[in-house]
């Protein structure tokens, strides 16, 4: 059975701002602010995702001053804190879209816990760590999931672990290049997921598909 709380991902627009604020509070009320005036203006239902992680224990201390490793040097250097993220999820209701965050561990579902998040989104790279999504699971929040570099068996691992919990679960049809040509989309690949879901396939049967309801949108704005 699926449960009506899936409808929060019915005709819903992910809206990508990740960590494009700079660590600058103003850039990503501006970002959110400009957002939120597409949203009203085509009348959509769409949410904000922001990233948390706790650079503390994220990037292993002997790496931190790590200058010539580009993810690094950027994670680093756009860690906020909790009140600028809570100015940003503020910002983000009051635009009238939902607040959604990916966090890249535990300390960071605390924290979506903490500030109101309505969706938590599992990257594809966590796809396979157990102990955040055990973590995510006990948060009892509608879930979304990116499959870049799944296998069908990680799909339906997943499926069926937040099936069995009663969390209402979107499959993310996601190819993990970033930016990506389109001939390197794979867009083929929701017409499958649907139809998996739609044969009632081991794992598939009861999960609601970002690829064939929801629609995520990702800007590079750090160039």
């Amino acid at each position: 059975m699926v449960s009506d709380a899936n409808e929060i991902f019915e005709d819903l627009f992910v809206l990508e701002l990740a960590s494009n604020h700079w660590k600058r509070t103003e850039r990503g009320l501006k970002i959110i602010d400009d957002f939120g005036q597409v949203v009203r203006f085509n009348g959509a239902k769409a949410a904000i995702k922001l990233q948390f992680r706790n650079v503390a224990t994220f990037v292993h201390k002997d790496f931190r001053d790590r200058e010539d490793i580009n993810y690094i040097k950027k994670t680093m250097a756009r860690e906020m804190s909790k009140e600028q993220y809570a100015t940003l999820i503020d910002e983000v209701v009051k635009m009238g879209c939902i607040p959604m965050s990916t966090p890249f561990d535990e300390a960071s579902v605390d924290l979506c816990e903490e500030l109101g998040v309505k969706i938590i989104k599992i990257a594809s790279s966590d796809l396979n760590d157990w102990m955040l999504i055990e973590r995510i699971a006990k948060a009892k929040k509608p879930v979304a999931v990116s499959t870049g570099g799944s296998s069908l068996k990680d799909i339906d691992d997943l499926v069926k672990f937040f099936d069995n919990r009663n969390i209402p679960l979107a499959i993310n049809h996601c190819v993990s290049l970033y930016p990506s040509k389109p001939e390197d989309l794979d867009m083929n690949q929701i017409d499958f997921l649907r139809k998996r879901r739609a044969a009632g396939d081991e794992g598939a049967a009861d999960a609601r598909g970002l690829a064939e309801r929801a629609h995520q949108h990702r800007d590079r704005l750090d160039r």
